[in-house]
């Protein structure tokens, strides 16, 4: 409960620092808020959207990790057939699956490490390159990641509610799009 609180009250605090970015009003983030990243396109008013969206998904990430790989297997039921561990089962049966509970967590703690990478690009590409690297050397085609990013998104303008704003849905599709255009620079090596 602290926890939750302690995002929430960072949410509402200006000057707050969450994650990689100092939390401040809409309108107090600077003469540089809307100039764009030249490697990403994200500007600091995405960059500090996306932390904040984030940031009420953390104190819960195991929860969020299943909820998240069910709403993507109900949107992508061909992705649930790639795992043998989630072939074949009931939703019911996944969301106790102890399997799933551990692969939503590292999926969204990898995410976790993309989010709070969003202000050094040097890293998260690096991040992008290893987490391409290990799909691609396990057979996982890219085009799985494009079928990832439009759920996430959906996922979190689902579960975020009002915390969910116009930038947040302007930079999560563009930091995703990014996101997969290294991804595929792997794949295509």
């Amino acid at each position: 409960m602290g926890a939750v609180l302690s995002v929430v009250w960072g949410w509402l605090s200006p000057g707050t620092q969450v994650g990689a970015v100092t939390l401040a009003e809409e309108g107090d983030l600077g003469p540089a808020a809307d100039v764009p990243d030249k490697t990403t396109g994200l500007t600091l008013r995405h960059r500090t959207a996306m932390v904040r969206t984030w940031d009420l998904v953390r104190p819960d990430i195991k929860t969020h990790g299943v909820n998240f790989f069910l709403a993507m297997f109900e949107a992508e039921p061909e992705l649930q057939t790639r795992f043998k561990g989630f072939a074949g089962k009931s939703k019911a049966e996944l969301r106790n699956n102890k399997r799933l509970v551990a692969h939503g967590t590292t999926v969204l703690m990898a995410i976790s490490s993309l989010v709070d990478n969003l202000d050094d690009v040097s890293v998260l590409v690096e991040l992008l390159k290893n987490i391409a690297a290990n799909h691609k050397e396990r057979g996982i085609p890219y085009h799985d990641f494009q079928l990832l990013a439009p759920v996430l998104v959906k996922f979190l303008r689902d579960n975020l509610g009002s915390a969910w704003s116009p930038v947040a849905e302007e930079a999560w599709p563009q930091a995703l799009k990014v996101i997969n255009s290294v991804i595929l620079s792997v794949y295509d090596a």
